[in-house]
């Protein structure tokens, strides 16, 4: 079951990274197209050269956002990969995740014998 919700995640991590990525070529060819823009309208060689500086600002930008959905992505996997360590172990005790990544258990009462032999937690 853990193996299939990774595969999920990864699916998903894989499908984002792909649209990042189309959004990112549309970022580009839109910084492309404004620089052409301006060049067109542009009167002298420096306003030309300004031009190109703006259009290599906005394909920076462009990369650095890329770059960050990325990694938002990447992290999404991961916390979906550990999001259900917490749960029954063995012998039914309840255990919960602590932020150190040990875990700890819940059901800290006294032990009871019972007329059944079972073990009570109270």
């Amino acid at each position: 079951m853990q193996s299939a919700k990774n595969a999920a995640a990864a699916a998903k991590e894989k499908m984002s990274n792909a649209a990042t990525t189309t959004k990112e070529g549309m970022d580009m060819a839109k910084a492309s197209a404004q620089e052409k823009m301006e060049k067109a309208s542009a009167h002298d060689g420096t306003e030309k050269e300004i031009a190109h500086q703006k259009k290599e600002v906005r394909e920076s930008e462009a990369e650095r956002k890329a770059h960050a959905e990325k990694a938002e992505h990447a992290g999404q996997k991961e916390e979906a990969k550990y999001s259900n360590q917490s749960g029954t172990r063995q012998h039914g005790h309840t255990t919960t995740e602590t932020t150190a990544g040990t875990y700890a258990p819940t059901n800290t009462g006294t032990y009871t014998p019972t007329a059944h032999t079972e073990r009570r937690y109270t």
